[in-house]
């Protein structure tokens, strides 16, 4: 038996944006099962302030037999000039017995300065 289903990244909510004043430079890639869904490249980073949240709405469809596993997968980054880019990920696993992991999932994600939330959700389609 197959599940129809549908992730969706919805927001990018920043606590910190990586510098010390004025706003970062943020860049982001999101996956599921290894096939980009949103991103925000390098040589297109999008300026935010602390507190921000950044609109993503990006969905993938896909198909999940049973025994599968739906991985999802996400990153921000902020570019620095001066030294090393802040860099945080996650990776979330979900199967078949765990229902896919429907719902709504909130990741803090953090590295040195670069503190911030990327939200998604999974359903049924």
């Amino acid at each position: 038996m197959s599940d129809k289903l549908k992730v969706t990244f919805t927001t990018i909510n920043v606590r910190n944006n990586g510098e010390w004043t004025g706003k970062g430079e943020l860049y982001y890639e999101m996956l599921v099962d290894d096939h980009q869904v949103a991103s925000r490249s390098l040589s297109n980073t999008l300026k935010a302030a602390d507190g921000e949240t950044i609109a993503i709405n990006q969905s993938y469809p896909l198909t999940k037999q049973a025994g599968q596993t739906l991985t999802i997968e996400g990153s921000v980054s902020e570019k620095d000039n001066l030294d090393k880019d802040d860099f945080a990920s996650f990776a979330d696993a979900y199967t078949d017995v765990g229902n896919w992991g429907l719902g709504t999932h909130n990741r803090t994600i953090r590295d040195k300065n670069l503190d911030v939330k990327v939200n998604y959700k999974v359903e049924r389609q």
